[in-house]
């Protein structure tokens, strides 16, 4: 007869929630903590050719100012890669002008529950 316990075999507990899963699993299924340090490997910075150029940003580009322009955008490749927005609703006012109101509930004093 074989070990009722030989269903662990090759399984780990989570340290922090003590879920059983698959040995060398790197992150909880459960609990989602990383139990290893291989995704934080440690890598070569990028050389200077392969660093993206640093472009320059407006900031009224994100303005919540309803009267700002939306900003001109360059992609690169070609037009093939953009895809018009087509659809739906921009128009985000209120359905009433009516404001919110408020309104008053009657509520009940809070008891307290005496223990023996």
């Amino acid at each position: 007869m074989s070990d009722r316990l030989d269903i662990l075999v090759g399984k780990e507990s989570c340290p922090v929630c003590g879920t059983i899963s698959q040995k060398g699993t790197a992150r909880c299924p459960e609990c989602g903590t990383f139990h290893s340090g291989l995704h934080l490997e440690d890598r070569e910075p990028p050389t200077p050719e392969e660093r993206i150029k640093a472009r320059t940003i407006d900031p009224t580009d994100y303005s919540i100012n309803p009267g700002a322009a939306i900003a001109d955008e360059d992609f690169e490749g070609d037009e093939n890669n953009v895809k018009n927005w087509a659809g739906g609703s921009t128009d985000f006012s209120f359905i009433d002008d009516k404001p919110v109101s408020i309104i008053d509930l009657e509520v009940p004093e809070s008891e307290e529950i005496e223990s023996d």
